[in-house]
């Protein structure tokens, strides 16, 4: 398997576990809170959510493979080819860290949205948006963000993670 597939096989199985995240929780939560005051801003909302949740799936399922060439995914690696049976811990790091920073990029997205809208929507009525709702609306940010960053920086991850390693290893010596 060459890079390039393990990273478009990854990204269609997190397009995958997108969708499916968005049709049991964004939409359940999303669709009934517009709909309990039915004006233009909740139809507005309703068709953002499903546009976003669309574009999302389509994007990982249909480009997969553009995502990989956009973010230079095959770049971190030093053969052309994964061979499974063959991982060292570097690699096992690589796949590691982009899993997770995927994971954290499709899990905080709704989270994300959800937030802005409600902030959105309490400004335009007046109500004061809570201070704890702010730090989990500003902590989805960085979780997008910090996903984004492993996923674009996981060979620096490995490296950080080796160096360290060895840095253990030189003092145990000692």
């Amino acid at each position: 398997m060459t890079k390039k597939d393990f990273f478009v096989l990854l990204i269609k199985l997190f397009g995958l576990y997108s969708i499916i995240a968005a049709i049991f929780s964004v939409l359940p939560s999303d669709i009934p809170f517009a709909l309990s005051t039915i004006n233009m801003m909740s139809i507005i909302w309703i068709i953002f959510v499903l546009v976003i949740v669309i574009g999302l799936f389509v994007l990982l399922i249909f480009k997969s493979e553009r995502i990989v060439k956009l973010l230079k995914l095959e770049s971190g690696f030093d053969d052309d080819k994964i061979e499974l049976g063959k991982f060292n811990s570097a690699e096992i790091i690589k796949v590691g860290s982009f899993i997770i920073g995927g994971l954290l990029i499709i899990d905080n997205i709704p989270v994300f949205l959800n937030h802005t809208f409600f902030a959105f929507k309490n400004s335009l009525i007046g109500n004061n948006y809570g201070q704890d709702v702010k730090f989990y609306w500003a902590l989805s940010a960085i979780k997008i963000i910090l996903g984004f960053l492993l996923v674009t920086k996981f060979a620096f991850v490995a490296n950080l993670f080796q160096k360290s390693k060895n840095s253990n290893e030189s003092i145990m010596d000692k």
